[in-house]
């Protein structure tokens, strides 16, 4: 994207008369930083690139390059020890993606203040070649960090307003009075920085569908209602930590006062959190508004890990949860991309709640900057999914979150966005992927049919997807319904697949013999998937998985197994053969794969493949189909005889 920045930041000792030209160069940026660009994809490599003009070396100069590529509360300081600038991003997707762009200056001794919310969030200096850049962070609550530059910055970002667009989303599966509850709104958020570190924030939420069973706990949902209406405020305490307080309405009809403090360790490795809750309940049914006193306290204490590979982070959160009750919450988190991806696990009061939490990138993926007035969509969607809807094991949501403020802005998070560092330094774009095909079978998990394959899915890869079992092959309920699995297939570490799947069984009415009342006419499953390649398949040279489907569920459709395969070319035609054994290691309601299995499969062009199997029960035929884009098909006769088909669509993050 943005790929010659800083030709002309090279630092320079100036004699009177450049000072005085200096003086004169900077009354006219403000003016340039109006110019700006106005629309997210304008051209930075025009508006920076070319070799720079010795005798246009101006910090004011300096600035309004870094403005041009759409950067906020710009100040600059060169001396002879070397340049320190300062600078808030509010156009593009990371971190790591702004450092490449400074990189452009060839210049070792450049330490790079980044800003949010007008305040200084860390420092970054970048060392050693293109090829292998080493990052350096520091946070004003290290005892060595050094103050970030004091002059006047260009392009202020606390006279813009941001006015924010996003939907709310809600739904809970499973109760036998209503099968399937969902909501839907949609809430305009107005967003302001009057002063460094500070965020007014005020939204409406507008309800559009709802068809939850009325809740004390939200009984305004029907309405249009105040959303968040909350001032945060963010400061460091010099060589102690990150401080944060909010005030107003917060999420789940909450209002009251949050204060809060984070530490960074070890350049961001590490990150102790803290932080307590006083609130009160807060609606806006037809009849008027209603709120009770704020006395119900709420806190935690968490420590966050971050890997030095792979943007991979483990956090524990104890404490005193929302609604009074008490315990712990471990998560386990990866960075794809632009994407987010954990899993968790909560207990709280007797409840063992496991879920998934994934937070998705909203395009324009570069934003618009300089404008007084933003309008556009929310940055990020989040998407959560609890295996219990009981309101334990939440904190207070709409507060002021300190490690979202630093995001991205650890040593490990970005030697993990090396490519993207690279990408901007060099002006090259994204990389393709190997090409490899990773097809999944219906079962949710790469493979052929219904067996597993000897590798996993491409590290940072995502397949989501749906197949139709027919009944006289399902797994639950066969001879009487048939099987519609939902998945999501990840490649969540190198060597490590997971596979997350929501099987519906249409007509089989659920707990119909213990509740005559009950109104579920489609019974359900939730299930997760997990496989471990031990040795990677080569051409002419086996691979060997591991794996257990089901391993977190009713074990319905359980599986575990070993499995050995190997690809091939023949005449320059591509061939996969695989053996595997499936023993009984876990007890489960029903094994899908019980006993040896194997497959062999043919793929004469990329985008084509066809297989046939055998999977511990029957002879089985299928193909799969390539149509660009990431969209797939595939279409089996399971024993020969019974049509199977599915559809997926698959993208590298």
């Amino acid at each position: 994207m943005a790929a010659a920045a800083l030709a002309l930041l090279a630092p320079t000792l100036t004699t009177g008369k450049e000072a005085a030209a200096k003086a004169g160069s900077a009354a006219a940026a403000p003016d340039s930083a109006r110019r700006g660009p106005r629309r997210p994809g304008d051209g930075i490599a025009a508006a920076l690139g070319g070799p720079a003009d010795p005798a246009d070396r101006s910090a004011a100069a300096q600035a309004r390059k870094l403005i041009d590529a759409g950067f906020e509360n710009v100040a600059i300081e060169s001396d002879p020890a070397g340049t320190r600038l300062t600078f808030e991003n509010r156009r593009y997707r990371h971190s790591a993606e702004c450092l490449g762009l400074l990189a452009r200056l060839r210049d070792d001794s450049l330490v790079a203040y980044e800003r949010r919310l007008d305040l200084v969030a860390a420092a970054v200096s970048v060392a050693g070649p293109p090829q292998a850049p080493r990052f350096t962070v520091r946070y004003p609550s290290d005892r060595d960090f050094q103050p970030a530059p004091r002059g006047r910055r260009l392009s202020p970002t606390s006279r813009t307003l941001d006015l924010v667009v996003g939907p709310l989303v809600a739904y809970e599966l499973g109760r036998i009075t209503e099968p399937i509850q969902f909501r839907f709104q949609i809430e305009p958020r107005l967003r302001y920085s009057p002063w460094p570190g500070a965020r007014a924030t005020a939204t409406l939420v507008i309800p559009v569908y709802n068809d939850f069973v009325f809740n004390n706990l939200h009984p305004d949902v029907e309405q249009l209602r105040p959303g968040l209406v909350t001032l945060e405020q963010f400061a460091w305490v010099p060589r102690v930590a990150l401080a944060s307080a909010t005030a107003g309405l917060f999420a789940d009809n909450r209002y009251g006062v949050s204060v809060g403090a984070a530490r960074p360790l070890a350049q961001g490795r590490l990150l102790v959190d803290t932080q307590a809750d006083l609130t009160g309940f807060a609606a806006f049914p037809e009849e008027g508004a209603t709120y009770s006193p704020m006395r119900r306290w709420s806190s935690f204490g968490g420590l966050t890990w971050r890997a030095p590979i792979y943007d991979v982070a483990v956090r524990v959160r104890a404490g005193r949860f929302l609604y009074g009750d008490r315990g712990a919450e471990l998560e386990f988190r990866r960075t794809l991309g632009d994407l987010d991806f954990a899993l968790f696990n909560v207990r709280a009061e007797g409840y063992n709640i496991k879920g998934v939490r994934v937070v998705l990138p909203v395009p324009p993926m570069v934003r618009s900057s300089h404008d007084v007035v933003r309008l556009q969509p929310i940055e990020r969607f989040p998407a959560n999914y609890r295996t219990d809807a009981t309101p334990v094991g939440t904190f207070v949501g709409g507060v002021a979150s300190r490690e979202d403020f630093l995001r991205q802005l650890s040593m490990p998070a970005l030697e993990a966005n090396r490519d993207r560092y690279q990408r901007a330094l060099s002006g090259s774009p994204r990389r393709a992927g190997s090409g490899e095909a990773d097809w999944v079978s219906f079962t949710g998990m790469t493979g052929f049919i219904n067996t597993p394959w000897a590798g996993v899915m491409q590290d940072r890869s995502v397949e989501l997807g749906y197949n139709r079992i027919p009944k006289a092959w399902a797994y639950d309920a066969r001879g009487s319904h048939a099987n519609e699995p939902y998945f999501g297939a990840l490649g969540v570490l190198p060597h490590t697949e997971i596979g997350l799947r929501f099987t519906r069984v249409p007509g089989l009415h659920g707990f119909a013999r213990d509740d005559p009342s009950s109104r579920i006419t489609t019974d359900t499953d939730h299930m997760a998937s997990f496989r471990l390649m031990l040795l990677t398949p080569r051409p002419w040279q086996p691979g060997l998985a591991v794996g257990v489907e089901d391993i977190e569920g009713t074990r319905r459709f359980h599986s575990s197994y070993m499995v050995v395969g190997m690809p091939s070319a023949i005449l320059h035609v591509q061939n996969r053969i695989s053996l595997g054994y499936a023993p009984r290691v876990f007890t489960a309601t029903r094994h899908v794969l019980d006993g040896g299995f194997g497959a062999f499969e043919v793929s004469p062009w990329r985008d084509v493949a066809a297989r046939v199997e055998y999977d511990s029960e029957k002879w089985n035929v299928g193909a799969g189909v390539g149509l660009g884009f990431g969209l797939r098909l595939r279409i089996a006769a399971l024993n020969f005889e019974s049509l199977s088909v599915g559809a997926s669509w698959r993208h590298e993050l």
